[in-house]
């Protein structure tokens, strides 16, 4: 960025960084333009090299025709038509002798030319033989840091990209060289010429602050009073005094003579490159910083410059040794008179020492014999404390028992009624528990009687039908016996016809084989058919008696 952009409070804080800046980067006493490979190659030989400002690539040669270039970042490129320059047209059809960075398409024979680097190049001249205005030689090393002008008026103002073509073709690095060498010659032997040998220390870049500290110092009342006057105007002279004897008795108007240089020096950088700028603006070429990097007189001046200095400082030295001694002799008066009284006050310090000793040492038999007092007495007091810490011991304890056994008589009390209320509890739910078991039962039984009777209810026919089967059977079993008995006569009632046909029954049946051998069997069935004819009546007669058995068939 050039400098003249820069805020002047923003340059008077950076200025001294610049120049250290500027001092300590790579300068050359040299400008000079070189032929390189390609356009590839620009960066690495311009970093290289820090004298070369122009570059001239070549073509890359190859089996085919390349239809394009490159131009790197950081150069203003110029591209040349079968060897005739040819402008740069961008997309509103501004056209312009420099073409930007980056990929171009083209045919063969479009390449680039010329690549003019964009950095500040540092320009270093040191001019020998200058005279100064009392006629004393001296060597004065300068730097200019310079740029090509080669932006767009809408990027940074007053440049123009035909200043490059300019600078290529007329101006060349070689001849911006000569030049400024010559400039650079001219302004400084000029300005040498217009101071003498003394001042040519204040011709110096200074920064805002530090020259307005020393316009300060010059044109402080005390100054204006010193250098009217001729006089000490101040009013600590005390504070002169010891200025004198540790910066040694040298000339006054030596400090507002080296006030003076540097307020005359500070503005040459500046006017030299204001000069500068307006030889080489025309020419495409901005002059960013004059620098002095430094000034040499003659050997026998700086001795002799030098010898003035030691002479001041060696008086100061034996002024400050006078010094020293004086003070060494009243130090050691000092140190024997404070000796002498710190002795006297040791002695008087050990008196009053012993009877303090005393003092204490009563003072310490009494607080023995207060000690044993309140020894005693906090032992007495101990003692009591301890029956009474044991009596309300005792006596928490016994309430504490009496507590628990009250609590524990509570407790069982509250869980004999708590048993008896949940034992009361459980009889009432056992009761509940058997009415509804006798409920259950109840309903069971009533049920198990309606089984039973709705059983008899069905067994009622079959058992009558089993008594009549009974009874029929008991009227068989006695008619048997009728029948087995010998002496039973049976008489029918209707004139004998019912006897005789069972008596012909009789002896039907005991004509048969199976009946006439069993007698049971056929008394059997003789009274069934019997029984079972139901018309006949018969009288049975047993043993001879009159009495008559009515058989009902």
């Amino acid at each position: 960025l050039p400098l003249r952009y820069i805020p002047p409070t923003i340059l008077a804080l950076i200025a001294p960084i610049h120049i250290a800046i500027m001092s300590a980067k790579p300068s050359t006493t040299t400008l000079s333009s070189i032929d390189i490979h390609d356009a590839g190659e620009a960066n690495g030989v311009f970093g290289c090299d820090t004298s070369v400002m122009v570059a001239r690539p070549g073509r890359i040669c190859c089996m085919f025709p390349l239809f394009w270039f490159t131009i790197p970042e950081g150069f203003y490129a110029l591209v040349t038509r079968h060897g005739a320059h040819e402008p740069y047209t961008d997309a509103s059809g501004k056209t312009s002798p420099v073409w930007p960075s980056g990929l171009h398409v083209g045919p063969p024979w479009l390449k680039v030319s010329h690549l003019v680097t964009k950095q500040a190049m540092l320009f270093n001249t040191e001019i020998r033989g200058c005279k100064t205005k009392d006629n004393v030689t001296v060597l004065i090393d300068i730097s200019i840091l310079l740029r090509v002008m080669g932006d767009e008026a809408e990027v940074t103002a007053g440049d123009n990209p035909q200043n490059v073509y300019k600078f290529v073709h007329e101006v060349t690095p070689v001849g911006l060289s000569a030049q400024l060498k010559d400039a650079q010659a001219e302004a400084v032997r000029t300005l040498a010429r217009s101071v003498y040998h003394t001042e040519v220390f204040g011709l110096r870049n200074v920064s805002h602050s530090e020259l307005e500290g020393v316009q300060e110092k010059l044109f402080s009342p005390e100054a204006m009073v010193r250098g009217v006057g001729g006089v000490d105007g101040s009013a600590d002279e005390k504070k002169d005094q010891e200025q004198k004897v540790t910066e040694g008795e040298h000339d006054y108007y030596d400090t507002l003579e080296a006030g003076f240089n540097v307020e005359a020096g500070a503005g040459v950088t500046e006017a030299m490159k204001v000069r500068l700028n307006r030889q080489f603006n025309s020419q495409g070429i901005e002059i960013l910083d004059v620098i002095i990097k430094d000034i040499k007189l003659p050997s026998t001046i700086q001795t002799q410059m030098s010898q003035k200095t030691m002479v001041i400082s060696q008086n100061a030295m034996q002024r400050m040794q006078q010094k020293h001694a004086m003070l060494s002799l009243l130090q050691e008066e000092e140190i024997k008179t404070l000796i002498q009284t710190h002795q006297e006050q040791m002695k008087e310090l050990e008196k009053d020492g012993e009877y303090e000793v005393m003092m204490e040492q009563f003072k310490l038999e009494q607080l023995h014999a207060e000690g044993e007092r309140q020894i005693k007495s906090i032992e007495t007091q101990r003692d009591i404390d301890v029956e009474l810490v044991q009596v309300e011991s005792n006596l928490t304890v016994q309430r504490i028992q009496d507590e628990t056994k009250l609590e524990t008589e509570r407790i069982r009390e509250q869980s004999v009624a708590e048993s008896a209320i949940e034992l009361a509890k459980a009889r009432a739910e056992v009761d509940v528990i058997l009415a509804n078991g006798e409920l259950e039962a109840a309903k069971n039984s009533a049920i198990g009687d309606k089984a039973i009777f709705e059983a008899e209810g069905i067994a009622a026919p079959l058992n009558r039908r089993l008594n009549d089967h009974a009874t029929k059977l008991h009227k068989l079993s006695a008619q048997q016996a009728l029948a087995s008995n010998e002496k039973l006569v049976i008489v029918g009632t209707d004139g004998g016809k019912a006897a005789n046909a069972l008596l012909r029954a009789d002896a039907a049946f005991s004509k048969t084989s199976i009946l006439a051998q069993d007698q049971h069997s056929r008394e059997a069935v003789l009274t069934e058919l019997a029984v079972a004819s139901g018309r006949g009546d018969v009288r049975i007669l047993v043993g001879g008696d009159a009495a008559l058995t009515k058989v009902d068939g």
